[in-house]
């Protein structure tokens, strides 16, 4: 309205609804506006009307009104909506708070970080309701509030940065299952034209037409082959891996995760799918592992559900060896061997690491893995110009008998006393005349069998024969049971394997661990122990294992390797008896070697380092009074060990043996547990 327009007179009204002057009651205009010009430039607009009830005129507006059908609900089926809906909220509430109370963000029964919670992101800190909740546009809001417009989480503690980086994990895990649910419904609207409809499962076709992908490529501008790894995955989610969608739904478990089960399982039909899976998830401890552990223990699932396709598998695969060279990021080259048959993969690295000790008894300049390197690409014919090792030890040199990882020195059983370069072809080499598939015979290895260190480890029923479970080998990861028990009777040919029996309780994580020895020669003392033991060996009163493993593996060539075996059990569960305590700062043998039985690689949640290549940690610094003991001490890679020195990080061993409870800088807490041996 302009300011210089006339005003209008005292007491009158401005628009229609009043009778002062100047203004018409059937069209309702402003006193300022020439009612005959309006009506001339708004013809059919200006027709009389009765005035409208302001509240009924909202109500019919489709634009701005409620539905047309709240007209027709009552009050009390309003109050009704309303308090469904306060339940609902409630519910929500009740379970945030019992999360809080039941778990942490990674590994439960972990209690809150003390202190009262304060701040915007209160709810995101350790044990907090938010730091646990299942990924929702709710907790979406949550986050974003708590983060601040500007990305600048004001107020917000490490711990609770910690719980809000958490959230966001599981919430981009929950915008993935939302991709490859719309990517599922996409591959039911396009089926493949050949495809069998009686092969379709759980509502899927048995297989998407081919320009599927393509298309899907085209919107998501990514190439044609990741295209189909999401056709490939979409599909397997839903008609073999249920509790993996779930998981991935519910932020418990990300999209890497979850392929690598799918193509772990690619093997295997939707019903032996599930079974593996079930397998995987039945520890409940999924959440907690990371992406390599994942893919170890669903390979062992695959192999425990079905062994015989994990082993053609495995075969078909080796028709596809191959060594390939590519360019590094770095601008080197890397040389790799591809589906090498594991039994030689595991004797060519112990050559390499053989000659690597004898290069560094030699004086060459440089650690273990440059040693390495430096002995393959000798061993290969391609000495390094710049440093070209010598040909043999120098004198009084000692040969190494173990390495660094824990495995044999020397694999072809000579004890390491013969140097092992290309020129001498070593019996049970490929250039020794082994047939292809076929195991060294001078293969030697440490072995564990478990009854749930080694370069191999297997359950006990698996060794006899009475089961089909899948093994593990150093390095390498499960082997089907016929290649375990293969490997197991190389190893019985070679006076330098050792033989150990660990057994584990029912969360499969050790309880007992006894080391083979040859039984004692005294006949009279050893009779009523002989009579307990069972054919083939048996567990007699005192908790002794006897075990002869040259007839268990059909050792009769008259090679001298492993015969009758006595394996003496000792507890690693209950207070610790402090028995094999050292008085100085560095562990005895058996001291290190149970820790290693307990903790097969460092205590740190995420790391895998073989405890061999780990340093011996005392959880309270030997210097401040801490043990050398089974009860405090550990094995922590070097990059951990590193880490706990920082401020702010802290290492403290649990109630039982093995256990340990690390805290980082942030102070949120992570406790981290025994290994778990294959069933």
């Amino acid at each position: 309205m302009d300011p210089e327009s006339p005003q209008p007179p005292p007491g009158d009204a401005a628009y229609s609804g009043s009778d002062g002057p100047g203004v018409s009651a059937g069209i309702g205009l402003p006193w300022w506006v020439d009612e005959a010009e309006w009506v001339r430039q708004n013809g059919d607009r200006c027709e009389e009307r009765e005035p409208e009830d302001p509240v009924s005129a909202f109500y019919d507006d489709p634009d701005v009104g409620p539905p047309p059908d709240n007209e027709q609900e009552s009050w009390e089926i309003l109050t009704a909506r309303a308090e469904r809906d306060g339940a609902e909220y409630q519910e929500l509430i009740a379970r945030l708070a019992a999360a809080g109370q039941s778990e942490s963000a990674h590994v439960k029964g972990d209690p809150p970080v003390p202190g009262i919670p304060e701040g915007p992101a209160a709810g995101f800190g350790q044990g907090r309701p938010l730091d646990l909740a299942a990924p929702s546009t709710v907790m979406s809001g949550l986050a974003d509030e708590a983060s601040g417009e500007d990305r600048s989480f004001a107020d917000v503690t490490d711990d609770q940065l910690m719980g809000l980086v958490g959230a966001r994990q599981r919430l981009i895990s929950r915008q993935h299952w939302e991709e490859l649910t719309a990517v599922a419904e996409f591959i039911r609207r396009r089926p493949h034209p050949d495809a069998d409809p009686a092969l379709a499962a759980y509502g899927m076709p048995e297989a998407a037409s081919e320009d599927a992908a393509a298309d899907l490529a085209a919107q998501l501008h990514v190439t044609a082959s990741v295209a189909a790894g999401l056709v490939h995955l979409a599909r397997d989610l839903v008609v073999k891996l249920p509790l993996t969608r779930a998981a991935l739904r519910d932020g418990i478990m990300d999209v890497d995760k979850a392929r690598a089960i799918s193509m772990t399982c690619l093997i295997l039909s939707p019903e032996e799918a599930r079974r593996a899976e079930r397998i995987l998830f039945g520890r409940g401890d999924v959440e907690e592992m990371t992406s390599g552990m994942i893919r170890d223990r669903i390979a062992r699932a695959v192999i425990e559900v079905n062994p015989e396709a994990a082993r053609k598998r495995r075969e078909a695969a080796q028709r596809h060896k191959r060594v390939e060279m590519f360019p590094e990021l770095s601008g080197n080259t890397c040389i790799s061997g591809r589906e090498l048959p594991p039994e030689l993969a595991l004797v060519a690295i112990g050559n390499i690491e053989a000659r690597a000790r004898q290069l560094r008894a030699a004086g060459v300049a440089g650690d273990m893995d440059c040693l390495r390197t430096l002995a393959c690409l000798d061993m290969l014919a391609a000495p390094d110009p710049a440093n070209p090792p010598p040909a043999t030890p120098g004198p009084g040199a000692t040969p190494a008998t173990e390495n660094d990882a824990g495995t044999a020195a020397d694999s072809t059983g000579n004890g390491g006393n013969q140097p092992s370069g290309p020129s001498k072809p070593k019996p049970g080499t490929p250039d020794g005349g082994t047939a292809p598939g076929q195991v060294p015979p001078g293969f030697a290895a440490k072995v564990n069998l478990t009854l749930s260190l080694p370069d191999l480890t297997m359950p006990l029923l698996t060794f006899l024969g009475l089961a089909e479970r899948p093994g593990t080998m150093s390095r390498i990861g499960p082997v089907d049971p016929d290649l375990a028990r293969t490997l197991a009777a190389a190893a019985a040919r070679n006076p330098s394997s050792t033989w150990c029996i660990t057994v584990t309780g029912t969360d499969h994580r050790p309880i007992a661990h006894g080391c083979g020895r040859p039984p004692p020669r005294d006949r009279k003392r050893d009779r009523g122990k002989r009579a307990a033991a069972q054919p083939g060996g048996g567990l007699d009163p005192t908790g002794t294992i006897r075990l002869d493993i040259a007839a268990l593996t059909g050792n009769t060539t008259g090679t001298r390797g492993a015969g009758d075996l006595e394996f003496r059990l000792e507890n690693l569960t209950g207070p610790c008896d402090h028995k094999h305590q050292a008085a100085g700062h560095d562990p005895g043998v058996k001291l290190k070697h149970l820790t290693g039985i307990l903790n097969q690689c460092c205590t740190f949640l995420t790391c895998r380092r073989p405890h061999p290549t780990c340093d011996y940690e005392h959880s309270t610094p030997f210097e401040k009074g801490g043990r050398t003991c089974l009860c405090e001490g550990g094995p922590v890679c070097r990059h951990h060990h590193r880490d706990k020195q920082t401020p702010g990080w802290h290492l403290e061993h649990g109630e039982k043996r093995g256990w340990f409870r690390w805290t980082t800088a942030s102070g949120r807490t992570y406790t981290t547990k025994p290994t778990q041996y294959p069933d």
